[in-house]
């Protein structure tokens, strides 16, 4: 294609060139034609008048004698020439006022504009005898000019053609001829394949446009040549990298993915679409990564802080979640990702965040056993004391800063010890565990808590907002009442305990936990002391 243009160029600037001939040739010929025609004709005009002083003392003599056949010679030879359409011959009247001479030949028009010579006597200088008229042949000189201006525009004109003939043949000689060769050679150029780039040949030596033009694209060309090269090797690292990249990114046993702003999952591997899926799934349950885990809100929050902090820092969070029916625990690694080329141009850039999660749900379910087991009974599964103690504190803290209660039951088991000595201690435990199934029955609430103080001593506590003595009695008498049915021991064997409980409420009787402990254990003996088997209220005895 940009061959067939530049062999059209040449074409182009050639009519180009006849084109701009021909209209300077016309318009200098139209402008010669107006202001030759004018001069062609006042020299018509000239010769006519010359023609007339030249037969100015001839036609005087005529006149003079009064002489009818020399007039009409006269009239008669100016006739003859070709510029003159008329002429007339006046005599001066004479004393009665005749015209006693007056030749006249050819086309007379007193309109037109005459060429009018005044006859001079002889003799006498001072005295005119008659008037010599002579009307030009205004279509004659017309046609003579414009004859001559014709010829004149013809030759122009081929001299124009001719002229632009030879100047088509030096431009394309000088300059569409390389232009075309520099045309061909681009034609031959593949910018891909970094071998068709061979430098354009020009004439050493010359230091015209060409030849600066050649030189300046051979430069191009080299300096295009490293570039493609370079260009191709840096294609091909990168290739390979990304390759080894991707490699790493899908067969990652960690789930990896990309947040855009929203929080919105933009990019994942395989392996965490295996962790949110369950089996038979293809797909996500959602793109929105918080809705993914739980605490939707508390992720919200952690990613908004990740992406608003001067320099970009690294997060670590365990998360647990809901995959199906199955509670699963992920190590989350939280990284925003900046391209610090790009900040300056762009602060306003999209911040992606990279999460890294690995499953240590087996790591968290044990971590969960080993606290369970540093916080419970291993017997009964009931708080033990010093992880019962931790939270009746910070119970009593919440009570005291949202003025709530706290209710502490002190609870000694009756008549446990014979049953220990009398069918043994597997029996004994058997009637623990029976006893704290018990209490978790009643006390099963959010702020209940069940704590084992050790041997027969435990602590049943409830966190309320209002204090009612009737319902917390009636809540004691329930307990007590549950605690003192038959325990089956046996297929074959029964036995049945009784309990103590005393009662201290915070903030009434303590406002620290050693405090209210220590009134409520005082209640406790109390109750003992007097009989058993009963319910009784710090305020009840302090007095």
């Amino acid at each position: 294609m940009i061959k067939i243009i530049s062999q059209k160029l040449y074409i182009r600037v050639a009519i180009a060139i006849a084109l701009v001939a021909i209209v300077v040739s016309l318009v200098s010929s139209t402008l010669s034609y107006y202001s030759g025609f004018k001069e062609k004709k006042n020299t018509n005009y000239l010769l006519v008048q010359q023609l007339a002083q030249t037969m100015e003392k001839t036609a005087a003599i005529a006149a003079y004698l009064n002489d009818k056949e020399l007039s009409q010679e006269i009239i008669n030879g100016l006739l003859s020439n070709d510029l003159v359409q008329g002429a007339s011959l006046e005599g001066e009247p004479n004393t009665k006022g005749e015209m006693e001479l007056f030749i006249a030949n050819g086309t007379i028009n007193k309109q037109k504009e005459a060429v009018l010579v005044k006859l001079v006597h002889p003799f006498l200088d001072d005295t005119f005898i008659g008037v010599l008229s002579i009307y030009p042949d205004d279509n004659f000189i017309q046609q003579q000019a414009q004859s001559a201006l014709i010829k004149e525009f013809i030759l122009m004109l081929i001299q124009s053609i001719v002229i632009a003939f030879f100047v088509s043949l030096v431009v394309q000689r000088w300059l569409t001829q390389p232009i075309q060769n520099l045309t061909d050679s681009f034609a031959k150029i593949n910018p891909s394949e970094p071998e068709t780039l061979k430098m354009l040949t020009f004439k050493q030596g010359k230091r015209d446009e060409i030849s600066r033009l050649t030189q300046g694209i051979n430069a191009l060309m080299h300096e295009l040549h490293l570039t493609i090269s370079n260009e191709q090797t840096l294609r091909k690292k990168t290739q390979e990298l990304e390759a080894k990249f991707r490699l790493i990114f899908e067969q990652a046993s960690a789930g990896i993915c990309l947040l855009d702003d929203k929080n919105i999952i933009t990019t994942f591997n395989p392996a965490f679409k295996h962790y949110f899926t369950v089996p038979g799934e293809e797909e996500l349950p959602t793109l929105h990564f918080p809705e993914l885990l739980s605490n939707v809100d508390e992720l919200q929050s952690l990613l908004a802080d990740i992406r608003s902090a001067k320099n970009p820092p690294q997060t670590t969070l365990d998360v647990e979640c809901k995959v199906g029916y199955k509670t699963v625990w992920f190590h989350c690694l939280f990284v925003r990702l900046t391209d610090q080329r790009d900040t300056k141009r762009n602060p306003k850039q999209e911040q992606l965040v990279e999460v890294i999660l690995h499953d240590v749900t087996e790591r968290a379910e044990r971590e969960q056993q080993t606290r369970f087991e540093a916080d419970h009974d291993p017997l009964t599964g009931l708080l033990n004391r010093r992880a019962g103690e931790k939270r009746l504190k910070k119970a009593l803290r919440e009570c005291i800063k949202h003025n709530e209660h706290l209710v502490l039951m002190m609870i000694d088991l009756d008549k446990f010890k014979p049953i220990n000595d009398t069918y043994g201690h597997e029996a004994g435990d058997k009637v623990l565990i029976e006893i704290a199934h018990r209490f978790k029955t009643l006390f099963h609430e959010k702020n209940d808590m069940c704590i084992r103080l050790g041997g027969d001593e435990f602590i049943v506590a409830q966190q309320i907002k209002t204090y009612d003595k009737t319902a917390t009695q009636q809540k004691a008498n329930a307990l007590l009442n549950e605690l003192q049915q038959q325990v089956s021991i046996s297929n074959t064997k029964t036995c049945a305990v009784g309990a103590s409980i005393g009662i201290a409420i915070a903030p009434y009787d303590g406002n620290e936990l050693h405090q209210l402990m220590h009134n409520g254990d005082k209640t406790l003996y109390h109750v003992k002391e007097t009989g058993r088997g009963k319910v009784a209220f710090y305020d009840d005895i302090k007095n």
